[in-house]
C-alpha cells in the first residue's frame, strides 16, 4: 500500500460525498401506501425486497446481526442498497485518489459491517409515537431522545413536526435519527425516515431515505475500512 498524506485522498473524498448529497433521482422517494404489519422477522421482511435491501442484508449476515434482525425485539433504522452504494463510492474514491485499486462489499471484513451497522439498531420496539419531538431550532425544548445503539454508540431519536396550511405543527411528522457518538462534542449528522412503522413480528423497521449515508459519516466509514487494510497489508 502507497504511505503518506491523506490530505489529496480526503479533498476527494470530500468532492464525492458533495456531488453524491445533491443527487436527486427517484429511488426511493416515494414510499407509498404501506400495509404496516408483517408476521415475518425484519430480516426475512428485507430479504423479500431486494431491489431495495440485497445489498443490506449481506452485510447483515457479514455482520453476524440475522438473528438479532429476526428473533430479537429490537427497533431498526433500515438504510438502502443506495446508502451503502454512496458509502462504498466515497470509499473507493479514497482508494483511487491513492492509487490503489477498488475493493467491494466482500472485502470488508464483518467487524466493520457489525461496527457500524449497530448504530441503526435499538433495543426495545420504537414506534413514531413513541419517540420524543426534536426540533433543530428549539433543541433545549425539543431535543428529542439520547439512546445508546446495540454496540452504546450514542444516537438521538426524534420526530420533527411540520406546519400545514398556516396552522404550525399539524403538518405530517417524521422520524429523524442523529449521529451522536461522543456528547461532549457531538457529530450531529441527521439522517430522515422515508417510511416508518413497519411493524414485524418481533422488530419495528423504519427505512431511511435516499439521502442518508450509510454510517452516517462517510469519512469515518471510509477511514475505517482505509486503516483495516493498511494494517492487514492489503492493496
Amino acid at each position: 500500500m502507497k504511505t503518506g498524506t491523506r490530505l489529496f485522498p480526503l479533498l476527494v473524498v470530500a468532492l464525492m460525498v458533495m456531488a453524491l448529497s445533491c443527487r436527486k433521482d427517484d429511488y426511493y422517494k416515494d414510499s407509498g401506501k404501506q400495509i404496516g404489519v408483517y408476521d415475518i422477522g425484519a430480516y426475512d421482511f428485507l430479504k423479500a425486497r431486494p431491489y431495495f435491501f440485497d445489498t443490506l442484508t449481506n452485510i447483515i449476515d457479514s455482520a453476524g446481526l440475522r438473528d438479532v434482525l429476526q428473533k430479537e425485539g429490537v427497533t431498526f433504522f433500515a438504510p438502502t442498497n443506495h446508502a451503502i452504494k454512496k458509502a462504498m463510492d466515497v470509499l473507493n474514491g479514497a482508494r483511487y485518489a491513492d492509487n490503489m485499486d477498488s475493493i467491494y462489499i466482500r472485502d470488508i471484513p464483518g467487524e466493520i459491517w457489525k461496527r457500524f451497522l449497530s448504530r441503526y439498531i435499538f433495543r426495545g420496539r420504537y414506534m413514531l409515537k413513541d419517540i420524543a419531538r426534536r426540533d433543530k431550532l428549539q433543541l433545549p425544548v425539543f431535543p428529542g431522545q439520547n439512546m445508546e445503539s446495540y454496540n452504546g454508540y450514542i444516537m438521538n431519536l426524534g420526530v420533527q413536526f411540520s406546519d400545514y396550511n398556516g396552522t404550525k405543527d399539524v403538518g405530517p411528522r417524521t422520524v429523524v435519527i442523529t449521529a451522536i457518538g461522543d456528547l461532549a462534542s457531538p457529530l450531529s449528522i441527521t439522517s430522515q425516515v422515508a417510511t416508518s412503522d413497519l411493524q414485524c413480528k418481533n422488530e419495528v423497521v423504519h427505512v431511511l431515505d435516499d439521502d442518508h449515508f450509510f454510517g452516517f459519516d462517510p469519512f469515518a466509514f471510509t477511514q475505517a475500512v482505509l486503516d483495516y487494510w493498511q494494517q492487514s497489508g492489503g492493496h
